[in-house]
């Protein structure tokens, strides 16, 4: 959590450099970091990716009002943020009468898709998903399952965290095993071996679980 969360600008560094594109960002803000096209899907759907007496329209709204299409003279354009909301909300199938229903009466896996898709629909160079499907049914898993391949498609580096180690083998083309807050290693997909990823998991380095 707390690597996603300094990765996406919304915790201080103690010590290192983060690099986007061989740009140094390690001080830059969250705002910043978005311009410069990183995304970011908090594990915390209703405490940190939304809030909950907000409109599903407002809840876009916080990945859009520092564009300029959207601004005019200071001011939201509160018709074309509609628009795009209901565009969302088609596009991600999100089930919901209308966008003005306020973002903690959705359930689990529609909210989670409205904040992908709010994080998504502005193109990220870099997205940042933390533990993207936790608590969700399984057609909403295999719906952001689908939609994070397409980003990749359309050429989206993806740091995928997550504790489900189905998930990561079967999306990542690396795969990084954290044990206390340290990497043991990373591994290309195709080579990640259940039982090695797991012995990584469990602290040993990967030349301790590699012939």
């Amino acid at each position: 959590h707390e690597l996603a969360e300094v990765l996406a600008g919304v915790r201080k560094a103690d010590a290192g450099k983060i690099l986007l594109a061989g740009r140094d960002i390690t001080h830059s803000a969250s705002l910043d970091r978005w311009r410069m096209g990183v995304g970011y899907v908090p594990a915390e759907r209703g405490e940190v990716g939304s809030i909950g007496d907000f409109s599903l329209v407002d809840n876009v709204t916080m990945n859009y009002y520092f564009d300029d299409r959207y601004v005019r003279g200071g001011l939201i354009d509160q018709a074309r943020m509609r628009r795009l909301t209901e565009q969302l909300i088609a596009e991600y199938s999100v089930v919901t009468p209308n966008p003005d229903v306020k973002a903690k009466n959705l359930s689990g896996g529609n909210l989670q898709k409205l904040i992908l898709a709010r994080v998504m629909s502005r193109n990220p160079r870099l997205l940042i998903v933390n533990l993207p499907t936790q608590g969700l049914d399984v057609g909403a898993t295999e719906f952001v399952r689908t939609k994070l391949m397409e980003a990749k498609k359309a050429g989206a580096g993806i740091l995928l965290v997550s504790e489900d180690l189905e998930e990561v083998l079967a999306l990542s083309d690396r795969v990084a095993p954290m044990y206390e807050g340290e990497f043991m290693g990373i591994i290309p997909g195709a080579q990640a071996e259940r039982e090695v990823v797991g012995g990584m998991m469990a602290g040993l380095r990967i030349e301790d679980v590699q012939p």
